[in-house]
């Protein structure tokens, strides 16, 4: 008898992109609420069904996180919260990758090329990027040529600090070569923390004091 092989999709998190946006939820939205993994990555997969509503309705994903920094281990920095935030991120089922170029606090390009290997490997339908940094904008596009498409989670959104008003938005051109693109900011202010959702974007309860909103914003 043959069976349909389920639908592969590759989940890709810019960790700069992340650690800002978790930051303007903690301090700056009414929320006040740190964003979390494993809901992130629930949502994004039922929304990747819907959009490219594949012929079998299960999905096999395989997540990695970008971080932004260097692996401060490496040269003999840890503490509780650094654990604590691998910990989680390992229980939502996230790869993690730390930098191992350029500069702290800064988008992780070694995504793109392990993306692109990632992509002609192994089988992959289909690419979840959530990021808003243009450094990334090659990507879909190049996915594309390989029969991949993309669907883009960014935000856009602005707050005031010290006076001045902030604006963070999703680069156009990343917008453009995306096949899809869905603006988080609508979705997250839809779905406030509640612990009576079934699948939500926020920590609640026991979960919200939680070390990664340390770690994501340190």
């Amino acid at each position: 008898m043959h069976h349909k092989r389920p639908f592969h999709i590759a989940f890709y998190v810019d960790g700069f992109t992340l650690k800002k946006v978790n930051s303007f939820y903690r301090k700056y939205h009414p929320f006040h609420s740190s964003l979390d993994f494993l809901g992130i990555k629930n949502w994004a997969r039922d929304q990747a069904l819907r959009l490219f509503n594949p012929p079998k309705k299960y999905a096999l994903m395989d997540c990695h996180y970008y971080h932004p920094d260097r692996d401060p281990k490496t040269y003999g920095y840890a503490n509780d919260g650094l654990f604590n935030f691998e910990r989680e991120l390992r229980y939502a089922g996230f790869q993690i990758h730390y930098s191992t170029r350029g500069h702290d606090n800064s988008p992780n390009l070694s995504l793109i090329e392990d993306a692109l290997t990632f992509a002609s490997y192994r089988h992959v339908d289909a690419v979840i990027l959530l990021t808003t940094q243009g450094q990334y904008s090659p990507l879909p596009d190049r996915l594309n040529e390989m029969g991949i498409p993309t669907m883009l989670l960014g935000w856009n959104f602005a707050f005031e600090r010290n006076s001045r008003w902030v604006h963070w938005k999703t680069d156009g051109l990343l917008r453009d070569h995306s096949a899809y693109y869905i603006a988080m900011e609508h979705v997250a202010n839809s779905n406030p923390p509640s612990p009576l959702s079934d699948i939500s974007l926020f920590k609640t309860g026991e979960r919200r004091r939680s070390t990664l909103h340390h770690s994501l914003v340190s």
